[in-house]
């Protein structure tokens, strides 16, 4: 009853009420505004997304005329289909898919056993060590050397890689298709390490690559290793970077930090010599 009798404490709460209302009405407003704005500029990039897969086969065609490829999954995304297309317009065949599933998690004690088992390894051998193994064994697949099909015909059993497509075939390089949103397959260190390792002994080049949006990214581990990374190749611009890095036009492209350039530059004939 003192408060509600205090005529100055009533005024003070009403001026601070009076107050507040005032900056709510200002934030909704300023929200609506930044809407609207993103609303603006999704469209924009939109249409520049629709501009450049427009764009993108004459400036692709028949870069990578008869270029063989291996493409590998080493992280929980699809293969995005825009960049097959590239890949297809540019002239390149790809002649093997590899994916890494999700048991390379080893969440499950029994299949960790029966791959120590199958490798000859101690039970005091961690994950990352027999991720480490597979990948080593899937360059050998790869790279079509003897003696493979028995560990092909396991780690297939064991649902830990899936393999289709023609390893016989010589490949001019391999694209390593990483980034991950489940941090339980985040193995950039272990099997997408072991696998540069071993293609980058044979003299196989590999391009890395991830969608924009991905939420742990593989890029600066891939860069560490010196080969060419793409970090937006769910979009038409990095779809060409990589056509372009392929060819012969090496570096860090996209739009992530660890980017170095958005694209690659164009040769002027490119551009009908203007």
């Amino acid at each position: 009853s003192t408060i509600v009798g205090d005529n100055v404490l009533v005024n003070l709460q009403k001026k601070m009420i009076d107050r507040l209302e005032e900056q709510f009405y200002v934030l909704r407003e300023r929200e609506s505004e930044l809407v609207e704005s993103n609303e603006y500029k999704n469209q924009i990039i939109g249409n520049y997304e629709n501009y450049s897969r427009a764009m993108l086969p004459p400036l692709v065609r028949d870069r990578l005329t008869d270029y063989k490829v291996a493409v590998v999954v080493s992280g929980d995304s699809e293969i995005p289909a825009g960049m097959l297309n590239a890949l297809s317009v540019a002239g390149a065949e790809v002649v093997s898919k590899t994916v890494a599933l999700s048991n390379l998690n080893f969440s499950d004690k029994n299949l960790k056993q029966d791959v120590q088992k199958f490798y000859g390894l101690d039970n005091n051998a961690g994950r990352d060590t027999l991720r480490q193994y597979i990948a080593t064994s899937v360059g050998h697949i790869m790279l079509n050397d003897a003696e493979t099909g028995g560990t092909k015909d396991f780690l297939q059993k064991m649902n830990l890689i899936k393999f289709s497509g023609d390893n016989s075939i010589p490949v001019d390089g391999v694209i390593l298709v990483g980034g991950a949103n489940n941090i339980a397959n985040l193995h950039v260190k272990s099997f997408d390490q072991g696998l540069i390792d071993i293609l980058t002994v044979e003299g196989i080049r590999i391009f890395g690559v991830e969608t924009k949006d991905v939420k742990y990214s593989f890029m600066p581990q891939y860069q560490e290793n010196n080969i060419s990374t793409i970090d937006n190749i769910d979009f038409s611009p990095g779809q060409i970077s990589l056509v372009l890095a392929m060819e012969g036009e090496p570096g860090h492209y996209g739009v992530k930090p660890s980017a170095q350039k958005f694209m690659p530059s164009f040769p002027v004939e490119s551009i009908g010599g203007r």
